[in-house]
């Protein structure tokens, strides 16, 4: 499970570096958004598999992307006090 979730995080990178060269464009920042991956998680002294289900990854720093509701994204970091599920909800759990 961890081996496809790094194929397919690869292949997300591999993309977007060949958008970007295509469009003669520069990366400012690579912003990878795992909101449907599993993933061993340590949480409450217990490993675990975590699946967002569309939830964002929301560690304490960690940069993420949250999909608005327009065809936008917002770029947020994780509080200093993470969530104890270290995630934000998916977007149609949200208002518009």
């Amino acid at each position: 499970m961890e081996l496809m979730g790094q194929y397919a995080s690869a292949n997300h990178h591999l993309i977007h570096k060949h958008i970007a060269r295509h469009l003669g464009a520069g990366v400012l920042l690579d912003l990878e958004n795992h909101h449907n991956f599993a993933w061993k998680e340590r949480h409450g002294g217990r490993d675990l598999i975590v699946h967002r289900k569309g939830a964002t990854p929301a560690g304490a720093g960690v940069l993420g992307v949250i999909p608005r509701f327009d065809g936008k994204s917002d770029v947020c970091r994780g509080a200093a006090r993470a969530t104890p599920r270290r995630s934000t909800p998916p977007p149609m759990a949200r208002a518009a």
